[in-house]
């Protein structure tokens, strides 16, 4: 069995969950376009604009609910970390562990396959996941926007957008590799509670680092959160540390995916 094969078995087995997982969150962006209503939000953007930083911190810091991408910003892609990556960070922190504890494993690395490929293929079934969730949400936006009567007058700068799912992308992607690296080595309630036990850490550090002292504020670049802040795209339309931050989002999945092929590779798993 080569790394291809592994990972077109592993892709057609969740390819129902996949569509389904599109198709809720279709929905969602759905719901979240029939409600927009320029003028009523611009009016709840006054009111969010009195809550306590820290609120406002969790949603980028900046507002803009008049507009479809501010609102869209709010709602779905600065709190995509809660409508997807929970979802990602449970499935793969269950995952290896799942396929010890049902023996679904010694089935498995008893054929000449190479533990590295069998690690790989698993995870490339998550990227294969989160990439057509995320596209298919791009698509039904845009659809969206064409079609709607009250998106009639509002507008998405494509460049803009790309660049800010590529981010919510990659920011899931991290979060999931996250859980998927604890998986390699500890058992499936472990590796839960670590991941999320992490997940919790990076949101807290890297959301409301601005409530800390100030000596201890620079403990933000060690959260994976603070590279991610798709309001300075699709709000204030700055690019300013855009591609510095998802590098660095990049570098931290590449890192860990080497790191459980590793660990994985030399755990002890009696065949």
């Amino acid at each position: 069995m080569s790394l291809l094969t592994i990972t077109k078995i592993e892709i057609k087995k969740s390819l129902k969950a996949t569509l389904l997982l599109s198709i809720i969150m279709g929905l969602f962006v759905l719901m979240i376009a029939v409600i927009f209503d320029p003028d009523l939000f611009a009016e709840v953007e006054d009111i969010f604009s009195n809550y306590p930083e820290a609120i406002l911190d969790m949603v980028g810091g900046v507002l803009d609910m008049s507009t479809f991408a501010g609102f869209y910003t709010v709602e779905f892609l600065a709190m995509i970390w809660m409508w997807l990556g929970i979802y990602f960070v449970l499935k793969a922190g269950q995952d290896i562990p799942s396929t010890i504890e049902n023996k679904t494993i010694d089935l498995i690395l008893s054929k000449p396959v190479k533990r590295w490929e069998f690690i790989l293929g698993r995870y490339l079934r998550f990227l294969f996941t989160i990439l057509t969730v995320i596209i298919s949400m791009g698509l039904i936006t845009v659809l969206l926007i064409l079609i709607l009567p009250n998106l009639k007058d509002q507008e998405i700068n494509a460049a803009e957008f790309i660049t800010a799912l590529t981010w919510a992308f990659l920011l899931i992607l991290s979060l999931t590799t996250t859980a998927f690296f604890f998986s390699t080595f500890l058992n499936r309630k472990n590796a839960t509670g670590a991941a999320f036990g992490i997940f919790v850490v990076f949101f807290v550090i890297g959301t409301f680092y601005t409530s800390f002292q100030e000596n201890i504020q620079d403990i933000k670049f060690l959260s994976i959160f603070f590279y991610y802040e798709p309001a300075r795209i699709m709000v204030s339309h700055s690019y300013e540390n855009v591609l510095r931050d998802m590098l660095i989002l990049f570098g931290y999945t590449l890192v860990l995916t080497i790191s459980s092929i590793m660990i994985f590779d030399r755990r002890d798993i009696p065949v």
